[in-house]
């Protein structure tokens, strides 16, 4: 028999959204767009399509009201607000079906049920089985024969089938007696009252003796003591009940089988998807998209051929960290010619050396910089990469998986598979057999010499192929020396550091035990909040399923309460330090005494680098105990010289915005701050106050990151309607960045992003959603990003000044570290004036704005001491 699967919308994405967000688990893809309900959706509808069924469709409700809702004004009443982080998933998961060609219904009027109702008698008419996808009751009246119900467990992908029979065996009625009993005892979740103070129980009894509301009504003068009270004064309540509870089977809707045959899913929609809502794991499993393609031809050879064209070449590290990874082999290809080499053998092929090392034969990559590094590190040097498929992808589409398998599908090249595949993962992970191997790897490298050409015109018709060749593309070398070179460590500090927080933390434990009257777990949130809400006794402790709430948060608001806050406080900072960075930091330094990080250049969306393996960013410099880590990192040479950019993204928003007070108060000198303040206040300069300056200081930064009222009141410490007046008397000051920031949600909108200074793109799709807290965010970012961005420019232009010119100046100090606005280098005493000349001349003539741009410098024997 022919078979219909009819979802129920609204139950599945509901279910899905609460089954994390109940437990405060919201998903978020990397622009912070919830997506929990879509993708518990999606791996549900994934593991239903295992099952290959024949006819998919899926209804929904229908903005709107119902009927139902002119029966009673109260019908579904008590129900909570849909959460706006749920409402924007309801567009995203009829774009998920749309890949999948999986027809939704919804019909003004109607609910979801309704539709579900109409379409299963239509296909029972037919003789077509149905199958149910819900767990609300009330659609158990649809079952029969050829319709059954599938309720969706807790923690499992299998469903419990309810039929005739186990219907029967649990309520001893027939299915279609469910709208009576749900008119008896009514449905507290859509605020159906049924009959007053009866519930299952009695309502079940009352239908085994009189099977209909109809018939109890015929009856009800039968029924003695209270129940027989409660039925005659709200029998009507209880028909008007049963009439809401009973589904409509006849709704305007026609059965379209031949239109609902799930065929399978758009490969490029539905990778594009699950992409753009960082949904990887359901992404790695989409099989590889069925076309023809050529099948790579290549040798793997012990001798490397002499090879007189451009190629394109693929390390294959073996690990994450290319700084400690072995290389497994080298995959070489270009139109006429493709070949693997292992490391064994290209370490002893004097060709293979030359190929590598021969600047003037082009060569193409993906992620160049971890090539160069990989290759240094086993002693070879690499020479005459001149394109990067990954960065210019990255310049092109910054929100781009970095692994190439992402890439190529962007560009509708499938014939490359993810490396996790080939090799495993976890326990699992191994070094394939050497044909497999070649062939990925060769693979891979068919892929960036195929459309090596493609990106690059379509860099060209961006105009953003300057900015490529120009900037990305010299950083990553500068990057690659930079991570080679390390910095350096005196483990000696660390081992210090580590016997005076290992004491620290003692003495702490032993405070927070004497103060809470017994030992525990301090780290463990569930044994702390039990202790502080229940043995202590503290205020406002919110129990969710897995324990009391300790967020810092949480913390913050107790700590004039009791004492033990504080500690509790100190004690999580200091074992924060301990494990991630005193004991972290001396697992990562290598034979050479050094720190060898990785830069990530493709990664965020701004065009700022970031930092792995380790962060070497986000050493804490705002505590004490934090600043005492960085003085560790020492000169392997002589000193260590350090110049950041003063305030450069209110510089940058000063040029960008016009704003003329401003540009002059940059260029005079002036404190920007006490500056603002005078202006935004209306008092002169000289009378400015500490809180003025550190109000209007807030207020300088916080424009830049799109803060609300809401925001800056809570970090001044005013009420909101104070700071709301606080920032329209800003922005009647400067109505220059008012105009600018209007004027960049206008571009997002009409565009679809906006822009830096050097034409770097950051797509805003956000901004055109209708769910006002995805919208609200896109603004957010069309404000700020084209700042944030044109200061990433900027500091990259600097380093590629600076670098320019210690090479042509032959010196031998090294640039060895970025930090966001800060450049950090490891200088020799006979050349710290000369450097310091280059690197202040560098970063401040780094790009010509209507705002001088300012660096300031300074030099110690260790990093705690440049401040």
């Amino acid at each position: 028999m022919e078979n219909l699967v009819i979802i129920d919308g609204n139950f599945w994405l509901f279910s899905c959204y609460y089954a994390t967000a109940a437990m405060g688990n919201l998903m978020v893809n990397k622009d912070g767009v919830p997506t929990n309900a879509v993708y518990g959706f999606a791996n549900r509808l994934e593991h239903l399509l295992k099952k290959e069924p024949e006819c998919v469709v899926v209804a929904f409700d229908a903005k709107g009201k119902t009927f139902r809702s002119e029966l009673l004004e109260e019908y579904k009443g008590t129900r909570k607000p849909t959460p706006e982080e749920l409402i924007c998933q309801f567009s995203m998961v009829r774009e998920y079906l749309t890949a999948h060609h999986i027809p939704f219904i919804e019909l003004e009027g109607y609910e979801g049920d309704d539709i579900i109702g109409t379409l299963a008698k239509k296909a029972n008419d037919r003789g077509i089985s149905v199958s149910i996808m819900t767990n609300d009751k009330d659609m158990m009246q649809l079952i029969n024969d050829k319709t059954y119900q599938y309720k969706k467990p807790q923690k499992t992908n299998e469903y419990e089938v309810i039929t005739p029979e186990s219907f029967y065996e649990k309520y001893q009625l027939k299915p279609e007696q469910m709208k009576d009993l749900l008119g008896l005892m009514g449905d507290s979740a859509d605020n159906i009252p049924g009959i007053p103070g009866i519930g299952e129980k009695t309502a079940l009894k009352l239908l085994h003796q009189y099977e209909s509301i109809e018939n109890l009504k015929d009856h009800m003068d039968e029924l003695k003591g209270k129940m027989g009270e409660k039925v005659r004064e709200n029998i009507e309540l209880g028909l008007v009940s049963k009439k809401i509870a009973t589904i409509v089977t006849d709704a305007p809707i026609d059965l379209d089988l031949e239109n609902w045959r799930y065929q399978g899913y758009d490969y490029d929609e539905l990778a594009s998807f699950y992409r753009r809502y960082d949904m990887n794991s359901l992404l790695k499993r989409m099989s590889v998209k069925e076309e023809k393609v050529e099948e790579v031809k290549f040798e793997i050879v012990e001798h490397l051929p002499c090879i007189t064209r451009p190629t394109s070449l693929v390390v294959g590290v073996y690990d994450t960290n290319y700084h400690k990874s072995p290389i497994m082999g080298f995959g070489i290809y270009n139109e006429e010619e493709a070949y693997f080499i292992s490391l064994e053998n290209a370490m002893n092929c004097q060709e293979f050396k030359h190929y590598l090392q021969d600047e003037s034969l082009e060569k193409y990559g993906f992620d160049i910089k971890k090539c160069i590094n990989a290759c240094r590190w086993h002693g070879l040097q690499v020479k005459g990469f001149v394109f990067d498929l990954q960065l210019a992808s990255y310049i092109l589409n910054p929100a781009l998986k970095e692994e190439m398998k992402y890439v190529c599908d962007y560009y509708q090249y499938h014939d490359v598979e993810y490396d996790e595949v080939v090799y495993g993962k976890g326990a699992k992970k191994h070094v394939p057999e050497e044909n497999v191997l070649a062939a990925h790897l060769v693979k891979q490298a068919k892929a960036i010499f195929t459309l090596k050409d493609q990106v690059c015109e379509r860099l060209m018709k961006e105009n953003q192929y300057d900015l490529y060749k120009d900037v990305e593309l010299p950083v990553t070398y500068i990057l690659a020396d930079m991570e080679y070179q390390g910095a350096k460590v005196d483990l000696n500090v660390l081992k210090s550091l580590q016997t005076d927080f290992s004491k620290q933390i003692k003495a702490l434990e032993k405070e927070i035990y004497l103060l809470a009257h017994k030992e525990f777990n301090i780290a463990s949130p569930k044994q702390l909040g039990e202790v502080l809400f229940e043995d202590l006794g503290l205020p406002n402790g919110k129990k969710t399923k897995t324990g009391y709430s300790t967020s810092v948060d949480v913390l913050n608001k107790l700590k004039e309460v009791h004492p033990i806050i504080n500690k509790v406080l100190a004690y999580r900072t200091l074992t924060k330090l301990y494990s991630t960075y005193i004991v972290g930091l001396q697992e990562q330094v290598f034979i050479d005494q050094k720190i060898h990080t990785i830069y990530n250049q493709a990664l965020t969306q701004t065009g700022r680098l970031s930092s792995t393996d380790p962060n070497l960013q986000n050493i804490p410099v705002k505590n004490e105990e934090g600043k005492m880590i960085r003085r560790a990192f020492v000169p392997e040479y002589d000193y260590l010289l350090s110049f950041d950019y003063s305030q450069i993204e209110l510089r940058v928003l000063a040029h960008l915005a016009g704003v003329k007070s401003l540009i002059q108060a940059f260029n005079e000198d002036k404190d920007i701050h006490r500056h603002t303040a005078s202006v935004v206040f209306g008092v002169s300069e000289e009378d400015v106050t500490s809180k003025m300056r550190r109000d209007a200081k807030a207020v300088n930064f916080g424009i830049i990151y799109g803060m609300s009222d809401f925001g800056l009141a809570e970090q001044i410490g005013v009420s909101v309607k104070e700071a709301k007046a606080f920032i329209e008397k800003y922005f009647h000051t400067y109505p220059e960045i008012k105009e600018y920031m209007d004027h960049n949600i206008e571009l997002a909108k009409e565009n679809g992003y906006v822009s830096t200074i050097l034409n770097r793109k950051r797509y805003i799709p956000e901004i055109k959603e209708r769910n006002r807290i995805r919208q609200e965010f896109g603004k957010r970012l069309a404000m700020n990003s084209p700042i944030q961005g044109s200061a990433a420019d900027i500091i990259k232009l600097a380093m590629i000044k600076v670098d320019q010119e210690l090479k042509r100046r032959k010196m031998k100090s090294k640039m060895i570290l970025q930090v966001h606005d800060e450049l950090i280098f490891d200088v020799y005493k006979e050349e710290l004036e000369d450097m310091i000349d280059i690197v202040k001349r560098g970063m401040e003539h780094a790009f010509a704005m209507s705002v001088e741009l300012k660096a300031e410098g300074n030099y110690a024997s260790n990093w705690q001491d440049l401040k």
